[in-house]
C-alpha cells in the first residue's frame, strides 16, 4: 500500500462508527500501522454503548493495538491522524507532532454547520437535506480543506436521533471512499471559503451552548407549528430530550408529532 498513509496512524474517535471505521482501517492497512487509538475512557459506560458490538477499546485490544488517553500521547510516535467524531479539540502540540497532518470526519455540511448538535439545528432551520463531511484538520475547528462529502434528504417528520443515525451510516460510507483515495494519493481538496464564494455556502459555527437557549421556556406566545419543529430537533435521547413545556403544550393541543417522531426509522 503506497500513498500518504504509508505511515504510523493515531485513530481518534468516539461512538459506534469510530469502530466500524477502525475496523475498516485495520482491514485495508493492517493493524501494525496503527500506532494508538485514542478515545473515550474504558472505565465508564459511554453514552453511546449500544451503536455497535463492540466498543473502540475492545477492538483496539483485540488487534494489540494501544489504547491511550489524550495524557499519553506524548510517548505515542505517529505521523498521521485519523479523526472520527472524536469529541475534543486537538492541540496544537499534537497536530505539529504528525508530520503529514490529518483528517476529520464531520457529520455536517461544512462551513455550514461547524460546532455542536448540527442535527437538532438543521431541523430548526428547515434544512430539506443533510451532509456528512471529512477534512483535512487544522488548528481551527471544522476549518480545514473538505475532501470528501456525501449529502441526503432529511426525512418528512425526522427527529434527531433519526437524522444522526442515518448521518453514520452515510459517513461510514464516505470514511471508506476517502481513506482509499489518501492511500492512493488521489484525494482532492475544497477550501471552504471557496465553497462560500462560488456555491452560497454560509460560514457558522453552533457553540455548545445554544442548546441551552433552545429548552428555557420563552415567555411569548409559541405557535405549534414552532413546537412540532422544536420537539422533532430536541429529540436525540439519551443526550437531548424535549423539554417538559414543549411535550405539555403538544399534548395538550393533541399533536402526533410525539409518536410520529419515535416511529422514525432507527
Amino acid at each position: 500500500m503506497t500513498g500518504l498513509l504509508a505511515q504510523k496512524i493515531l485513530f481518534a474517535g468516539t461512538r459506534g462508527l469510530s469502530t466500524r471505521c477502525l475496523g475498516f482501517v485495520i482491514d485495508v492497512i493492517g493493524a501494525e500501522r496503527i500506532s494508538a487509538v485514542l478515545g473515550a475512557p474504558r472505565d465508564k459506560d459511554p453514552w453511546w454503548k449500544g451503536e455497535s458490538s463492540i466498543e473502540l477499546w475492545d477492538l483496539a485490544d483485540r488487534f494489540g493495538i494501544q489504547y491511550v488517553s489524550e495524557d499519553e500521547l506524548k510517548s505515542v510516535d505517529f505521523d498521521f491522524i485519523v479523526s472520527v467524531m472524536w469529541n475534543k479539540v486537538f492541540s496544537s502540540d499534537v497536530l505539529s507532532s504528525a508530520r503529514f497532518g490529518g483528517v476529520n470526519f464531520h457529520p455536517a455540511r461544512l462551513p455550514d454547520y461547524r460546532g455542536s448538535f448540527a442535527r437538532t439545528h438543521a431541523i430548526l432551520n428547515e434544512e430539506r437535506s443533510f451532509s456528512v463531511t471529512m477534512h483535512f484538520l487544522v488548528g481551527r475547528v471544522d476549518a480545514g480543506d473538505i475532501i470528501g462529502e456525501i449529502s441526503f434528504p432529511i426525512l418528512p417528520v425526522e427527529g434527531a436521533l433519526s437524522l444522526d443515525m442515518r448521518a453514520q451510516f452515510y459517513g461510514y460510507a464516505l470514511f471508506c471512499q476517502t481513506f482509499l483515495k489518501l492511500l492512493d494519493g488521489s484525494v482532492t481538496g475544497r477550501s471552504q471559503s471557496s465553497l462560500v464564494e462560488l456555491e452560497g455556502r454560509v460560514s457558522k459555527f453552533y457553540p455548545l451552548n445554544a442548546i441551552e437557549k433552545l429548552m428555557v421556556e420563552p415567555k411569548h406566545e409559541v405557535p405549534l407549528s414552532d413546537l412540532r419543529l422544536l420537539y422533532r430537533a430536541l429529540y436525540l435521547p439519551p443526550r437531548l430530550s424535549p423539554p417538559d413545556w414543549v411535550i405539555a403544550r403538544l399534548t395538550e393541543a393533541g399533536s402526533d408529532v410525539l409518536a410520529e417522531v419515535r416511529r422514525q426509522w432507527r
